[in-house]
């Protein structure tokens, strides 16, 4: 008959759940990290994101919009200067949209903000007890 004996199991033990507690921890910061990226990194004044938590998992998400959010919903009327006319008023020159920019939305630097920002809070909340 084989016989195992095994000892000092009750200290990984403790070394685990001390990392379950790590992890746990790192699911609140992540999102944290996200709405900050937004509001110091792109400068958003109302930063909007998505959680979705699972007890295994958090996946938190954002999206970005080339201009307005509104302008995507059925209906939008953007406004318009009002102008009045008549033989004495003169007609407001250059009113209307600028021409789109060429940036991409989510630019080299912003992503590699968001990329060290995420790999700082990893490396800060995990750490072998």
């Amino acid at each position: 008959m084989l016989e195992v004996k095994v000892e000092g199991l009750d200290e990984l033990l403790k070394k685990f759940e001390a990392f379950d507690k790590q992890i746990e921890d790192l699911h609140k910061e992540v999102p944290q990290q996200l709405v900050e990226w937004q509001t110091e990194d792109t400068r958003r004044k109302y930063p909007n994101i998505k959680v979705d938590e699972t007890e295994e998992s958090v996946e938190a998400s954002t999206e970005i919009w080339p201009r307005s959010r509104l302008e995507l919903e059925p209906g939008f009327k953007r406004p318009r200067p009002t102008v009045k006319k008549g033989p004495t008023m003169a007609r407001i020159k250059g009113v209307g949209r600028p021409p789109p920019s060429t940036r991409p939305l989510l630019r080299t630097e912003l992503f590699t903000k968001l990329v060290d920002r995420m790999t700082r809070a990893v490396n800060e909340a995990m750490k072998w007890p």
